[in-house]
C-alpha cells in the first residue's frame, strides 16, 4: 500500500495527455485542406464500374456456356431416343405406319 501512495505522490493529479495548441480551433480548416488536396482522378471513379461490368460479362458468358451444354445434351438425348425407337422396329412396322399415315391424309383431303 505504501508503494502505491509513493507513485501517486510523484505523479500527482496531473493529466499525462496533452493536446497541441489551437488544435480544436484549426481542426476544421486543416481537414478541409487535406480533403481538397486529395483530388479523385477519373481512373479512380471508373475503376469500380469497370470491375462490375467485367463481373456481369463473366456471369453472362458462364451462363451462356451452361445453356449451350444443356441444349447440346438435350438434342443428343432426342437423337439417341429416335435411334433407339428405330432400332426396336422392323421394316414391316415402319412400312405399315407410313402407309396408314398417307392413306389417312388422302382421305381427309377428299
Amino acid at each position: 500500500m505504501e508503494r502505491k501512495s509513493t507513485i501517486l505522490d510523484k505523479m500527482g493529479n496531473k493529466n499525462p495527455f496533452t493536446v497541441p495548441q489551437n488544435y480544436f480551433e484549426d481542426f476544421a480548416a486543416e481537414m478541409d485542406l487535406r480533403i481538397s488536396a486529395k483530388q479523385t482522378t477519373l481512373k479512380k471513379l471508373i475503376k469500380p464500374w469497370v470491375y462490375m461490368a467485367a463481373m456481369f460479362i463473366g456471369l453472362f458468358l458462364i451462363g451462356n456456356l451452361f445453356y449451350a451444354i444443356y441444349h447440346h445434351n438435350k438434342t443428343k438425348q432426342a437423337d439417341l431416343y429416335e435411334i433407339y425407337v428405330m432400332s426396336q422396329m422392323d421394316q414391316s412396322v415402319l412400312f405399315d405406319y407410313y402407309v396408314i399415315e398417307t392413306s389417312e391424309e388422302e382421305q381427309s383431303s377428299e
